[in-house]
């Protein structure tokens, strides 16, 4: 019975232990999520400017012989999956992982070749082990997100799809939606689709606006396209950073309501022991009380 009871303390205290850990990683997650949905709003606007002046720019500029706004049919296709680089965040990267997985699946049994990259070692792991070796990984990005990161990240996929001359570059990552949401989403980078120029504010009948371009609309296109690319894959990057967020968060506080209700179970079976404990005690006392007096 003293041994039982040793036992139950031991198992409180590390459940006790175990749900502090808990409570601090819940707290080191919201405020990981509050730093990256902040990034994540002020970045949205200047991509969504550098969009716009881009659809302007492309529409008077000569697009035909832009690399990166034409794929090769007969290509590959590059697909960036996206995933955490550490675990304790719930359902976050096994649904990610799968949804990568069967794009993946999917394309070669188009009989479309592809080019796998991943970013976050818990992606580089998986696809190894099941036989979808990634060309190329990218670890330890996504703990300290800096625009430093996307700009390289941007780069390479750009050398990547110009010099193996690929069908399209497509993103597999989970968005971040609310505090409560998160959404698997398959976006395509290349080849970059400009669009047409937004009209806001003309007046009904009016002629559209005209814009002189200095040095020339063709420069600014060709200094534009590169922000707009390192613009979006940041987006991305950060939009992943802020759905595992979210996820660990929701995780970390599942796990310490868990731990309550494991202290109180085991708590309410420990006075239960040391209830029949006392009682035994006290019936023996009794039991050899009685025995003397006879």
């Amino acid at each position: 019975m003293a041994g039982n009871l040793i036992f139950l303390r031991r198992r409180i205290k590390s459940v006790k232990n175990t749900q502090k850990l808990t409570k601090a990683m819940k707290t080191v997650a919201a405020a990981k999520l509050r730093r990256a949905t902040s990034e994540l709003k002020r970045s949205r606007a200047y991509r969504e400017k550098i969009g716009q002046l881009l659809r302007e720019a492309g529409a008077g500029a000569a697009l035909a012989g832009q690399p990166l706004l034409n794929g090769n049919e007969r290509g590959a296709v590059l697909l960036v999956v996206i995933a955490s680089d550490k675990g304790l965040c719930g359902a976050f990267n096994s649904h990610v992982l799968r949804q990568g997985e069967s794009r993946c699946r999917e394309l070669a049994a188009a009989g479309r070749e592809v080019f796998l990259v991943t970013v976050g070692a818990k992606a580089g792991r998986y696809f190894a082990k099941r036989g979808l070796e990634p060309q190329r990984t990218y670890n330890g990005m996504l703990g300290r997100m800096q625009f430093a990161d996307a700009v390289r990240l941007a780069a390479d996929l750009q050398e990547l799809f110009q010099s193996r001359a690929m069908h399209s570059v497509e993103f597999a990552f989970s968005a971040f939606v609310s505090a409560s949401k998160q959404q698997f989403l398959l976006r395509r980078l290349f080849p970059v689709e400009v669009g047409a120029p937004d009209r806001v504010g003309t007046e009904a009948g009016a002629g559209e606006q005209e814009y002189i371009f200095e040095p020339g609309v063709d420069a600014i296109f060709q200094a534009l396209l590169p922000r707009f690319i390192m613009a979006a894959v940041y987006q991305i990057l950060l939009q992943s950073v802020a759905a595992e967020q979210v996820a660990r968060m929701v995780a970390m506080d599942l796990a310490t309501r868990n731990a309550s209700d494991m202290i109180r179970e085991l708590t309410l079976q420990l006075n239960k022991m040391r209830q029949a404990s006392i009682t035994k005690e006290l019936l023996e006392i009794i039991t050899a009380t009685e025995a003397l007096n006879k």
